[in-house]
């Protein structure tokens, strides 16, 4: 299929928009808050699908997990300058604390809770660009 060369793809735009940017200010690529979050699991087992083991016969050992397994979810942002969290997704229930998935309710809770004041806090709101997950960053 013909492409005009005058078209660009997502990620050409923003490279040239990167780098458009950094011809102005070669030090806002330090403003970008990296984020991710992560699933760590609560039981006590290893992974041991990243755990070898030499021995002189093959022990075909399997150790059964539970399908639903109870993990915590943590998420954080990071900087060149500082680090934002880490801030851990749970509700309260009658027992108390309870660890939870993210949802778009629960992770808008969290941008306007927590990220946004501590960014205040910071004095940098304006001056950060947000960066969710490894996507592109949104100038």
């Amino acid at each position: 299929m013909f492409r005009s060369c005058f078209l660009l793809t997502k990620g050409e735009a923003f490279d040239l928009q990167f780098l458009t940017r950094m011809e102005v200010d070669n030090a806002w690529p330090w403003n970008i808050l990296r984020t991710d979050e992560a699933h760590f699991p609560l039981q006590v087992s290893v992974n041991t699908q990243n755990c070898r083991i030499w021995a002189r016969e093959n022990p075909f050992q399997m150790q059964p997990l539970p399908l639903n397994y109870q993990k915590v979810t943590v998420w954080c942002g990071f900087t060149a300058a500082f680090i934002v969290g880490p801030f851990v997704f749970e509700e309260i229930d009658r027992w108390g604390p309870v660890t939870c998935a993210i949802n778009g309710t629960r992770y808008e809770s969290l941008l306007r809770n927590q990220l946004i004041p501590a960014l205040q806090q910071r004095g940098c709101v304006e001056s950060t660009i947000f960066m969710q997950d490894g996507a592109h960053p949104n100038i």
